[in-house]
């Protein structure tokens, strides 16, 4: 079965939808998304920040020049959704920085604009809540977390760049278990502009809210690979968030590595960076050695490099195996280090 087809029956009779504008009449997916965009689209919003100081928008350090444009943050608008009356939901990364006074603003479907607050921020899970005075609003439907697995056809909605209608990118779940089981995957486009906008089903149920898009992460914007925070983590935060607590990343242990793919050489993969001053490079590690064993664990691609460095522990010292190039061939070496703690998603 195709992606249309699947998209249309599991939508069903989407005759009397008027295509989005811009679409062509003739586009057989043009229903698909004017639907959502007139059901689910009410409950997204457009958010505005004025800031005295953005230093989560600047290029990341290890990016080139010409790559600018791409990972640094515009200063449009970004996205959010309704969580229930008088609160919207969008990334922390949305909101960081120094805003200006009332220079937060909210503007909803029917075109009000809204000065907002901050009322709290996770920052592991990087989720903001905004308190805006509103009443009546448009909250979506929850989706059943256990009717959706890996493949399931999903739509992240935007309202940006263009406020007066939401943005719709169709994909699919490629995961259900990500940022240490707090997050989806999905290879929906995601981008500066819906960051912090839903992530819903094809019938416009919530499954969570868009985030973990940084000008300093390895794959920027649009890059195939985008998380949502799963809503019933959201849920579980609502009341800190709402008495004015930003919750801070809990430290976890820390290599100091950027994997990237596996080695067509060598079963195990490929490092790629080795940041300054971390555990790795202290301990003689370096970019292009091939990680293939941590405490004792098989690591052959980056889950299992997750779940290996998991249970350890802030302090511990444990033994990495890498096999590293060299004039007759491969070598194997073993390190020990000291895991560090640092706060990261």
């Amino acid at each position: 079965m195709n992606l249309l087809l699947a998209l249309l029956l599991t939508l069903g009779d989407l005759s009397s939808v008027a295509p989005p504008q811009g679409a062509k009449e003739d586009d057989p997916l043009a229903p698909v998304l004017a639907k959502l965009r007139e059901t689910a689209g009410k409950s997204v919003v457009a958010i505005d920040v004025e800031r005295e100081a953005d230093p989560d928008g600047s290029m990341g350090s290890g990016v080139v020049s010409q790559h600018r444009d791409y990972y640094n943050r515009p200063k449009g608008p970004t996205s959010g959704v309704i969580y229930e009356d008088g609160f919207v939901l969008t990334s922390r990364f949305n909101i960081s920085g120094t805003i200006r006074k009332n220079g937060l603003k909210v503007t909803l479907w029917d075109g009000r604009q809204l000065v907002g607050t901050l009322a709290g921020s996770d920052e592991q899970r990087d989720i903001a809540l905004i308190k805006i005075d509103a009443k009546d609003l448009p909250v979506l439907a929850r989706a059943d977390a256990s009717a959706i697995g890996q493949g399931t056809f999903v739509a992240l909605l935007g309202r940006s760049p263009e406020r007066s209608h939401a943005t719709v990118n169709v994909g699919i779940l490629s995961a259900t278990s990500r940022m240490n089981k707090t997050a989806v995957q999905t290879d929906a486009e995601m981008n500066y502009g819906n960051v912090g906008g839903p992530l819903v089903t094809l019938k416009g149920e919530l499954i969570g809210v868009a985030c973990n898009i940084k000008p300093d992460t390895v794959w920027g914007q649009s890059g195939g690979v985008g998380f949502a925070c799963k809503i019933a983590e959201i849920d579980k935060l609502l009341e800190r968030m709402k008495k004015g607590e930003h919750i801070a990343a809990e430290k976890r242990p820390f290599l100091g590595i950027r994997a990237g793919e596996g080695n067509p050489d060598v079963e195990g993969i490929q490092i790629v960076d080795v940041l300054k001053d971390s555990p790795a490079e202290k301990a003689g590690i370096k970019k292009e050695d091939v990680l293939v064993e941590l405490a004792g664990v098989k690591i052959t691609d980056s889950e299992s490099l997750k779940e290996a460095l998991e249970p350890r522990k802030i302090g511990e010292e444990i033994e990495l195996k890498v096999m590293r190039k060299a004039k007759e061939g491969w070598q194997e070496k073993k390190f020990k280090l000291k895991l560090e703690g640092k706060a990261e998603p």
